[in-house]
């Protein structure tokens, strides 16, 4: 589900919902010092086209595991649809929702996990077969290994067009980072006076 402001900023530009989108894209690369693939940008565009017109609501941590469930047990070409749901579920999350994973019992590093898995895997399903499929093969190869790269993006088209009731909390920013190694974030606790630092999770036996 698109946020609603966002959403309204697209009501409006209805009819070049494709300039929008670029101009959003371009305009957060510049802030973020990010450079994007042509194919990764142009994807991404895409895929903001089209979730701003979803209007329902899924309980999305449940719907991650039952698409990757259910493409596991399908044919190749519904497998290809359904990890296509998969990963670009998981990105528009991503980027889209990131307070969303402070209220549940996972964080937003499983949705990056899921997303890069499943562009990979589109990757190798499309691979060596027509022309076009060799080339979205090459599209999805790219969005898996600029997954991250793609987070930030979105995540700085969110900030940009959504008007939030409230400030997000540097423990939750700094949570997210952890999870992340986003650049944007680490400038943000930085600018905020804290200077992050990367924490040995691992369990003392």
């Amino acid at each position: 589900m698109a946020p609603k402001s966002l959403e309204n900023s697209i009501w409006m530009n209805e009819s070049n919902a494709v300039q929008f989108f670029h101009e959003k894209v371009v305009e957060a690369q510049e802030r973020q010092k990010l450079r994007l693939t042509e194919n990764v940008e142009f994807y991404i565009v895409n895929l903001l086209c089209e979730h701003v017109r979803i209007n329902e609501s899924e309980d999305s941590e449940n719907c991650l595991v039952l698409i990757l469930k259910k493409a596991l047990e399908s044919s190749h070409v519904e497998k290809v649809a359904l990890y296509k749901k998969l990963a670009d579920t998981a990105l528009y999350f991503s980027g889209f929702f990131q307070e969303y994973f402070n209220r549940k019992s996972f964080d937003i590093k499983y949705y990056v996990n899921m997303g890069e898995s499943a562009y990979g895997e589109l990757s190798h399903l499309l691979k060596g077969k027509n022309t076009y499929q060799e080339t979205m093969s090459q599209i999805y190869q790219e969005m898996s290994k600029s997954f991250t790269k793609a987070v930030e993006i979105l995540l700085d088209i969110s900030e940009q067009t959504t008007h939030q009731d409230h400030i997000r909390s540097t423990l939750s920013i700094y949570d997210a980072w952890l999870n992340t190694a986003s650049a944007k974030l680490e400038k943000e606790l930085i600018a905020r006076g804290v200077h992050p630092i990367k924490i040995n999770s691992r369990k003392v036996q």
